[in-house]
């Protein structure tokens, strides 16, 4: 007579099971998470990035203080005066397309009029934190390059300008000079210190 042999089913107890269910399950969410994450400052980024010093070293009007950028009180003007009922940077910009063809020519841009879809001619130091109007306060910067582009320069340039004129209950406001510098020296690193945490820097308009 033939001895079949027995096949022993081993049942792992209910609680080994939930943690091996739970254990997969966290590594389903981790590798989601890995694939979907957005990346705030990628390691290597286009020269486009930033500007030429030597083209665009940035200028500021050393005649707006930290009360007087936050006023609603400007007159149109090169630089803009007080006595209006405008914000610094609407009564300051007045860039013309004669200026940003310049612009483009003097980086080497060709075919830069698309519509606005690649490229803007972009203010180092934002108008909002008292940038001027002039050749040596614009860049092209592109706003279809991945990373940090020109998307990601507004979404700083608003939280500096909130930082300064509207800073969040018992913080300090943002001294206006070193809004002004932090941008003027490296917008880039200023990004990575300022808008370090997604939610302070949310995306708006055109991202």
């Amino acid at each position: 007579m033939t001895v079949r042999p027995t096949l022993r089913v081993y049942k792992l107890p209910p609680a080994v099971l939930a943690l091996i269910v739970v254990a997969v399950g966290l590594v389903i969410l981790a590798l989601w998470m890995i694939a979907h994450r957005r990346p705030v400052a990628p390691v290597r980024l286009p020269g486009t990035t930033w500007p030429d010093r030597a083209l665009t070293p940035g200028a500021i009007d050393p005649g707006v203080t930290d009360a007087a950028i936050c006023a609603h009180d400007w007159a149109p003007g090169d630089p803009p005066q007080r006595g209006g009922d405008l914000t610094y940077a609407k009564a300051a910009r007045h860039t013309s397309a004669h200026v940003k063809d310049a612009v483009f020519a003097a980086y080497h841009v060709t075919n830069p009029h698309d519509g606005g879809h690649s490229w803007e001619v972009d203010h180092l130091v934002p108008l909002s934190l008292g940038g001027r109007d002039l050749r040596e306060n614009l860049w092209p910067q592109s706003r279809a390059g991945d990373g940090l582009n020109a998307w990601a320069k507004d979404r700083l340039e608003y939280r500096l300008y909130r930082m300064v004129c509207d800073p969040a209950p018992g913080t300090p406001a943002l001294p206006l000079t070193t809004a002004q510098t932090a941008i003027r020296t490296d917008w880039v690193a200023a990004y990575r210190t300022y808008c370090g945490n997604e939610a302070d820097c949310p995306a708006f308009g055109g991202d």
